[in-house]
């Protein structure tokens, strides 16, 4: 539910932007997300507009079971050439409810061109389900 008022929020946001500046080529916000069985998540991209090599950004994962496994995001991007980078894990460990978030700055000299979640549960460090979700 929040997540849902979280996005409607930012697409309400970024509709008024749209209607009030005259610039052909804007930068939007994306927020992709997903949920797998124990585990919900997505990152907020404030202005992502393509082609850079840094952006700015919040992962927002929770876990949703109450099972003795703990929930984990990454953030995913594509290079240049379509390679997929894949960046470090973060966790919400403390049990069903847990949510854990944080603003990071993404860098990579090889461009940032399209950009995702990865979304799973874990048992230690063996991921025992997972979804991904591209912008």
């Amino acid at each position: 539910m929040k997540r849902t008022a979280q996005i409607l929020g930012v697409a309400a946001s970024a509709m008024l932007i749209g209607t009030l500046t005259t610039s052909p080529a804007q930068a939007v916000a994306e927020s992709p997300g997903c949920k797998t069985t124990g585990a919900d998540g997505f990152i907020f991209i404030p202005t992502f507009d393509g082609a850079v090599t840094s952006l700015e950004l919040e992962w927002h994962i929770t876990d949703t079971l109450a099972d003795d496994h703990h929930a984990r995001i990454r953030f995913l991007s594509k290079q240049h050439d379509g390679k997929i980078h894949y960046w470090p894990w973060h966790k919400a460990t403390g049990g069903k409810g847990d949510h854990e978030y944080a603003s990071t700055t993404a860098k990579d000299d090889y461009g940032i061109f399209d950009v995702g979640a990865e979304v799973a549960r874990f048992e230690g460090n063996t991921r025992l389900n997972h979804c991904v979700e591209w912008a």
